[in-house]
């Protein structure tokens, strides 16, 4: 765009041909076809291509420009990403179009290893580029900022080879940074770092293996992992010994997925690593330790929860990503449908009484917690948290780390913040008697209590508090409603076919013989999983004027459980075959979250 050219100017005389949106390149081949091709786009203005696309508006796009915090040398397409106007694949669009360049797609591209090898690790990683096809004279990088022009003349000055350039997003090329390149960290750690044998668990041992551990390989190595990790948006790492490989696992979805096998000399030295990240004792080897850490990625913080176990094969290793700024918006993102979601809302509404959201570990009680919150956040309420750990970070809410190490529990904390004049509580979990009874009197005293607790349905979570010691007629009083959840994975959209029922599972859900349901087939979109994204399956009972008297000393659940029903609840199995029906997960997964 030359220095007269305006943002009006930029909006005329433009046609369909003129839109950011590229065909994505996926594979070597169809890439060479594109440079055989005698055909250049014309380049085009960012500012042209921004406003005629839609992504953005006119005036957004001035006050952008005009934005005294933005860097006059960079490129207005990664400002307005950092803004949030644009997505990664928005700007890679963008600017692929904007310097007639391919755009690719580097999850499903057969990279060429041979090209790999031309630029050094260090290199790709400080430039943010990965080398994915050579052929003679030619080395095409896949780079997420072309502006730079110093990056091509030290490409051509370190491989010696003319160098095409495409656009990749920066995920992507992350991506394939610690796909492709870690087998050169893997190597190059067995090369630098000497193991030590693991039959002496003695401190000098321990700390040789920790200077060992400051050397880069190793740092790096694991590094790669949290970054892969975080990428492929797994919720937890698992790295377990075998006899004579170490093999790596994502849960992604909620399910395991292998990654590939490690040389098993290089365990002592990874376990170690993780030690030191998660501030725990390198010298002990053979009694369970828990750590915790963080590392910065895109601009994110991470939250690491490290858990590690001696086995017969060795240390085995589990590590929880957190995204500790993560928050969603509305009950709906979740999978809460309108008049459950209004209802959610209309409870949240109150000033006093106890909320809770219940299910086993990894249902999202947690997510969902958040989400709760979000939509009572305001500056006129005050929130109060106390956590273990505190998950994910809000403004304007003060949350607070329970240490059990110092004695400083969810009951202790509950007594400190009832004198810090709060207007909702929240409790992460609700484990014992004590803290029970303190969240039931902070609701009989007017706040707004908000917990989790670990019950399969909602109407025993109401059995449950009376069990641990707590007053029917004050849970009566003060229970407001209960929602019990699980995660189902949902089915990848884009490769749907027909689902092969069992007659067993049909009757069990009450499925007719004739009816229709769907998987996913798995594609590249889901990397071939046939799952993509969960969605949450709940219940929700709302405690009625006709559910209170039925809360007492002997309370069954499967009466409160009729009466709610017959009030309008749905069961979440009936919620599970509900989400079948409509094609967004299996009737197997349905049977898979089912309550008996």
């Amino acid at each position: 765009m030359t220095a007269n050219t305006t943002i009006d100017d930029a909006t005329k005389n433009l046609n369909s041909d003129a839109l950011p949106y590229l065909d994505i390149i996926k594979d070597s081949s169809t890439l060479h076809q594109h440079y055989q091709k005698v055909r250049l786009l014309t380049p085009l203005s960012t500012y042209t291509l921004l406003v005629e696309s839609g992504l953005i508006t006119a005036q957004q796009l001035q006050d952008a420009s005009n934005d005294a915090n933005r860097l006059q040398s960079q490129h207005i397409g990664f400002y307005l990403r950092k803004k949030g106007l644009l997505s990664d694949e928005d700007l890679g669009h963008l600017l692929a179009r904007s310097f007639s360049l391919p755009f690719v797609h580097l999850r499903d591209f057969d990279i060429a290893i041979n090209a790999v090898q031309l630029i050094p690790v260090a290199f790709a990683r400080k430039n943010n580029l990965i080398p994915i096809m050579l052929e003679d004279s030619h080395l095409v990088v896949a780079v997420a900022d072309p502006t730079n022009n110093q990056i091509l003349e030290n490409l051509q000055f370190i491989t010696g080879k003319r160098i095409e350039l495409a656009v990749a997003t920066q995920e992507d090329i992350l991506l394939a940074i610690a796909t492709y390149y870690s087998q050169q960290d893997i190597d190059s750690a067995l090369k630098t770092i000497e193991v030590l044998p693991s039959t002496d668990n003695s401190q000098a041992d321990a700390n040789n293996i920790n200077e060992r551990l400051l050397e880069r390989p190793v740092v790096q190595l694991v590094q790669n992992l949290i970054t892969e990790a975080v990428i492929n948006r797994a919720s937890d790492i698992h790295i377990r010994p075998h006899q004579n490989t170490i093999e790596l696992f994502f849960r992604i979805d909620g399910m395991l997925v292998h990654q590939r096998s490690i040389n098993k000399q290089l365990l002592p030295t990874i376990i170690t690593r993780l030690k030191i990240l998660g501030g725990m004792d390198i010298a002990e080897r053979r009694v369970p330790q828990d750590g915790r850490s963080r590392v910065r990625y895109a601009n994110k913080e991470i939250d690491l929860r490290l858990s590690i176990m001696p086995s017969i094969y060795g240390e085995d290793a589990v590590i929880r990503l957190l995204d500790s700024q993560f928050a969603m918006k509305h009950l709906e993102d979740l999978g809460y449908e309108g008049n459950d979601a209004e209802r959610i809302r209309h409870l949240l509404s109150r000033n006093n009484g106890i909320f809770l959201i219940t299910g086993p570990t990894g249902s999202g009680k947690s997510t969902t917690l958040y989400t709760v919150i979000e939509q009572i956040h305001d500056e006129s309420v005050n929130i109060i948290t106390v956590e273990d750990p505190v998950e994910y970070h809000m403004d304007g809410v003060a949350q607070i780390q329970i240490n059990p190490q110092t004695n400083y529990t969810f009951a202790r904390a509950l007594k400190h913040i009832l004198r810090h004049d709060p207007d909702v509580i929240m409790i992460g979990e609700i484990r014992d008697e004590e803290t029970a009874k303190i969240a039931v009197e902070s609701a009989l005293t007017g706040h707004l209590v908000l917990s989790t607790l670990h019950t399969n349905s909602a109407a025993t979570t109401i059995t449950r508090f009376l069990e641990i010691g707590i007053e029917p007629y004050m849970l009566s009083s003060t229970l407001l409603g209960v929602l019990a959840q699980r995660l189902a994975r949902s089915n990848c959209q884009k490769c749907l076919i027909e689902e092969t029922v069992d007659l067993s599972i049909r009757h069990i859900m009450g499925a007719g013989i004739d009816e229709v349901f769907y998987k996913g087939a798995g594609c590249d979109a889901c990397k071939h999983r046939g799952v993509k994204g969960r969605q949450a399956v709940y219940e929700l009972l709302v405690v009625s004027p006709t559910i209170k008297p039925m809360i007492t000393p002997h309370a069954e659940a499967i009466d409160i459980q009729q009466k709610a029903i017959e009030e309008g609840m749905t069961p979440l199995t009936a919620h599970a075959l509900h989400l079948a029906r409509r094609r967004q997960i299996s009737l197997a997964e349905a049977y898979r979250v089912r309550l008996d």
